[in-house]
């Protein structure tokens, strides 16, 4: 008896081992032959989420508890298994890591520095290739990483448009890298779209800064209330009603 059991828990491990091991070897395998189907975009994991192989594990060790925690009929707790399993693995790629979300607000915060840079090189006469890699060798940060991958494309012999759209897949690089994508066969207004995204960006901050200005002001009175309204009761509101009291006696 204690024999099967093991083997009805062992076995379908190695089966689970086996189709995470093919998950994660597979892709790579078939770059070195034909171009990758794309996957539906409810399939794909979000910006920040972890590793292809990490979330394959998460959703093997799912599955191998639900194999090892249940005793239903095998073909039932393969079934359940592999349900399980397989949420895991399409949940993990729904989060997002706090170190990416820290590097996000850090990029952002960034950009309107980085755009107005560009947009100041370009006016003293630097072309835009020229401009992205002065201004990537100037800063430090994520923009910066962004922008020297963007020169190393360029560099490459990536057109500017093309080059230009696959940054724009960053989310906090959307709306200036489409535009600068649009605009830049023709080269003409490329500054200035530079420089006004960067004063759009700048006012948003600004605005945002003052709405977390004015919300911790007003979470701010609760706990204020809290600390003087009793001392205010003691000192000008007890004395009185004391007073009061005692004339009345």
């Amino acid at each position: 008896m204690t024999d099967i059991d093991v083997g009805g828990t062992l076995i379908p491990a190695m089966v689970m081992a086996a189709v995470a091991a093919w998950l994660i070897v597979l892709p790579a395998g078939e770059s070195r032959t034909k171009p990758r189907n794309r996957s539906p975009a409810w399939l794909a994991p979000r910006s920040g989420a972890p590793a292809p192989e990490v979330r394959v594990v998460a959703g093997l060790a799912a599955g191998c508890g639900v194999m090892a925690a249940v005793s239903w009929p095998f073909p039932v707790a393969v079934v359940v298994a592999g349900a399980a399993g397989a949420m895991v693995w399409w949940g993990s790629g729904r989060l997002e890591s706090s170190a990416h979300r820290r590097e996000e607000q850090r990029r952002a915060a960034q950009l309107p520095e980085t755009l107005m840079m560009l947009s100041s090189a370009m006016e003293a006469g630097l072309p835009l290739r020229s401009a992205v890699t002065t201004v990537a060798e100037s800063l430090d940060g994520p923009c910066a990483e962004d922008l020297r991958r963007l020169a190393s494309s360029l560099a490459a012999g990536v057109p500017d448009s093309k080059a230009w759209s696959v940054l724009a897949s960053a989310p906090v690089w959307r709306d200036p890298a489409q535009d600068v994508s649009r605009a830049v066969d023709s080269g003409e207004g490329v500054s200035e779209l530079l420089s006004a995204h960067a004063a759009q960006l700048q006012i948003a901050a600004a605005e945002q800064a003052g709405k977390k200005a004015r919300k911790a002001g007003v979470d701010a009175i609760g706990p204020l209330v809290c600390c003087h309204l009793p001392a205010f009761l003691l000192v000008g509101v007890v004395p009185i009603i004391a007073g009061m009291v005692l004339g009345v006696l």
